[in-house]
């Protein structure tokens, strides 16, 4: 009875039970039962060790002598348990790599610099980057993930960001009319506009200029300059960024034209000829200076739609310079270039920030900025940055001020300035969690935070809508002062730009339908030797039987296209000199004669020139890089039979077989030589160092002589090696994410497209270099 009446009293009991209850009061009330808990978890009774305390699908059997492998919160109590049972924890030894590391990172980078220069994002790219050796700088070349098409993605819909500082800036200082002069002779008309160009003379436009060794039009190409003119200081000045495959070169060429006497100095028969041509060109070129400008500049590429959204973003720019008085660099500045026309340029910058992708602005707009820190805008997590609602209008765009390319970026004094005051991380941070009055918000017009001048160059993209997507390969070219390359990488980052490296320029490049290393040129030629030095070593590290037998391919040349001896062939000429035609009226005559199959037009040096081509593979087909171009019959263009190359015999199969055979026996008789002499060998000998082998990675004469046998160095004939006549090759061929078809890039002599086109065909045969088929394809002339 006792027990039915302790029930609530709604059940017949005699306990009155609260409507409500407390909770406040009930924690409180066991926050000793809470606190006693807590404390038999942290500091568990002698029974029971810290890691018993796990749930058991985290228990692991080495977590008893290994504090790393329990969580962070238990790992203080394991080892009190550890030193009160009398075992000290054992501390496993570091690794011989962390034992050997370096006492001063910083000196030991820049020891690591002597031989190859690195980028200011270099240790960024390293952790995340295959690195490469190039052109003397240690350059990233791919992502370590599988990023190929995911970086195609970034370029076409959303955003690319590589770091392109290896570009060398020369600076150029005189007056107009003489640089004028001096470009003269090392470019031409006929490729595009000059360099004095009324677009380019006010400096709000980017141009690019074809460069040729002086007076050797169209021979002897140098490579594609991009360049633009800056008025700094009431001067004007002329500034071009060189790639550095051929930068040293450019500097030398430029170099010989202001200081000829040089070249002249060893002739003595034309003594007085010399002496007054040396005068005649010194009083012409006399206020002309040239500076190479490399370490003092960074640039990244933005390529994609998304690139100006991301832009946005992280640019806050500076509208009233007077808040910022403190930064240092502000002194050494011009009004100018700073104050004067800042408003002007801030109001313009807000009205294009709508803009949906950077091709919808004029080409190759440049536009001087002052901003702020990018860390001030960098977002906590990684997060895609947007477009802007609102519509621009076009008059907008189309309003371009006056000064807006004026920047005092290109004083080096002010660079240097801004280098050195540049405030690092660590003060960056203390600065915003003691110096504030809510810790971690930052007030952007802080005097304290640094300002910096920026540039930024519009890249149209694609504009031959022909055979490729209009606006592809279009973004932005950002030039910031040496020391904050990194704050301005790592906020492009956190906006959703995706890091691309050297594969992904050549993509670009292929992807757009320009060439990216022309034949004519020595970088040219340099590179194609490197690649044919990659290629040959990949071949010969394949056993015999995995190798390809190119003899019987009919392909003499797999890893390199000879150039000069396919324009010998077509040209019947014995000099060793070829050109790329650059011509844009005579690359655009040719393009109409290609569509409506008509005869092509007479070129002077026919006989030496190759034509830039663009190839669509119909149907079927992967094209590979140094693929052969060939010229079809009337009949292969509507067979729908597989046209295929015959088999070629080999005569090098005996001879190769034979001397294998005799290295072999010579093999066996060296072995037993060696047996027998380790039995004879005095104690002296023995202790004789042997002579070090200076030609270590030199291949044997054996091995240069089988490689002979497999891959002739001597071609002497191209043209008519095969079934159908040879052409021109692919300097670049894949699938082409853009077109969704197989396409490439290479170049065909002029003697062999005035053929085609005397046949009346506008369409090609195709064939890789490890195949028989031959595919029928589109030919286009690149312009």
């Amino acid at each position: 009875m006792d027990q039915n009446m302790e029930f609530d009293a709604a059940l017949g009991g005699t306990e009155h039970l609260p409507h409500s209850a407390n909770s406040f009061k009930f924690a409180a009330s066991r926050s000793v039962e809470i606190a006693a808990m807590t404390e038999s978890i942290l500091h568990p009774s002698k029974t029971k060790l810290i890691f018993q305390c796990l749930p058991v699908h985290m228990r692991r059997r080495v977590m008893s002598h290994n504090s790393k492998r329990l969580p962070r919160r238990l790992r203080e109590g394991h080892l009190e348990q550890l030193k009160k049972s009398g075992l000290p924890p054992k501390q496993k030894r570091p690794s011989r790599k962390y034992r050997r590391r370096a006492t001063n990172l910083l000196e030991e980078y820049n020891r690591r610099q002597r031989r190859h220069v690195w980028l200011e994002t270099h240790i960024w790219h390293a952790k995340r980057f295959h690195m490469i050796e190039r052109w003397g700088h240690r350059l990233a070349y791919r992502p370590c993930d599988k990023a190929f098409r995911a970086c195609y993605r970034a370029s076409s819909a959303h955003c690319l960001v590589q770091d392109i500082s290896y570009y060398i800036p020369i600076q150029i200082k005189g007056s107009v009319e003489s640089i004028k002069d001096m470009f003269s002779s090392l470019t031409s008309n006929s490729c595009g506009l000059g360099i004095c160009a009324k677009a380019y003379l006010n400096g709000n436009r980017e141009g690019t200029i074809n460069l040729y060794m002086p007076d050797k039009y169209p021979f002897e190409f140098i490579g594609r300059v991009e360049f633009l003119w800056v008025s700094y200081n009431s001067n004007e000045e002329l500034w071009l960024f060189v790639h550095p495959a051929f930068a040293k070169q450019v500097d030398s060429v430029l170099s010989d034209l202001i200081d000829i006497s040089k070249s002249d100095a060893n002739n003595k028969e034309n003594e007085e000829n010399a002496i007054a041509k040396r005068r005649k060109i010194t009083t012409k070129y006399s206020d002309i200076q040239i500076k190479t400008m490399s370490g003092v500049y960074n640039r990244f590429r933005m390529t994609g739609p998304k690139s100006h959204p991301v832009l946005v973003q992280t640019l806050k720019c500076v509208k009233d310079i007077e808040k910022f008085k403190t930064n240092v660099w502000l002194q050494h500045a011009t009004k100018e270039n700073t104050e004067l026309f800042l408003e002007q340029k801030h109001d313009y910058w807000e009205s294009i920030s709508s803009v949906n992708s950077p091709s919808q602005l004029p080409p190759s707009l440049v536009v001087g900025l002052v901003v702020k820190d990018p860390r001030l805008s960098r977002p906590k997590k990684r997060t895609k940055a947007s477009n802007k609602t609102t519509p621009t209008e076009t008059e907008s765009l189309l309003n371009i001020p006056q000064h807006l390319a004026s920047s005092p970026i290109w004083d080096a004094s002010v660079c240097e300035i801004i280098k050195d005051k540049k405030i690092t991380n660590a003060q960056y941070i203390e600065h915003i969690t003691k110096t504030q009055l809510v810790p971690g918000e930052v007030n952007e017009e802080d005097p304290f935070l640094p300002t910096i001048p920026i540039v930024l160059i519009q890249r149209p993209g694609s504009q031959n809508c022909g055979y490729k997507k209009l606006g592809y390969g279009s973004g932005w070219d950002i030039i910031i002062p040496a020391g904050y390359g990194l704050p301005f990488w790592l906020t492009f980052i956190m906006f959703g730009a995706r890091a691309g490296g050297l594969r992904e320029t050549e993509s670009v490049a292929f992807e757009t339908g320009s060439c990216y290393m022309p034949p004519d040129s020595e970088a040219g030629q340099m590179e194609e030797k490197r690649i044919e030095l990659e290629l040959k070593e990949k071949y010969f590290r394949r056993p015999p039987s995995k190798r390809v037998n190119f003899i019987k391919l009919a392909v003499p040349s797999p890893f390199l296209c000879p150039w000069n001896v396919l324009l010998k062939e077509w040209g019947n000429e014995k000099e060793e000199k070829l050109f790329v035609l650059r011509d844009r009226d005579m690359l655009h005559n040719l393009q109409n004669c290609i569509v409506l199959k008509k005869k092509a037009p007479k070129l002077d040096h026919s006989a030496h020139c190759l034509v830039p081509v663009y190839i669509q593979i119909i149907g079927k087909g992967n094209l590979k890089q140094h693929a052969m171009i060939c010229i079809p019959k009337k009949s292969d263009i509507s067979s729908r039979e597989k046209i295929m190359e015959p088999h070629h015999p080999d005569g090098n199969v005996k001879l190769r077989k034979q001397k294998r055979d005799e290295h072999k026996k010579l093999l066996k008789r060296m072995q037993k030589k060696r047996i027998k002499l380790k039995t004879k060998i005095s104690v002296k000998e023995a202790i004789q160092p042997k002579p070090l082998n200076k030609n270590k990675h030199e291949p044997s004469e054996y091995v240069k002589a089988m490689r002979e046998l497999w891959l002739p160095s001597n071609i002497e004939a191209v043209r008519n090696i095969g079934c159908r006549e040879v052409m021109g090759y692919l300097s670049q061929g894949a699938f082409s994410f853009s077109e969704a078809k197989s396409c490439g890039v290479g170049y065909v002599t002029y003697n062999a497209v005035m053929k085609l086109l005397d046949h009346g065909l506008n369409r090609v045969l195709v064939r890789n270099t490890t195949s028989r088929t031959y595919r029928i394809a589109n030919i286009e002339i690149i312009k």
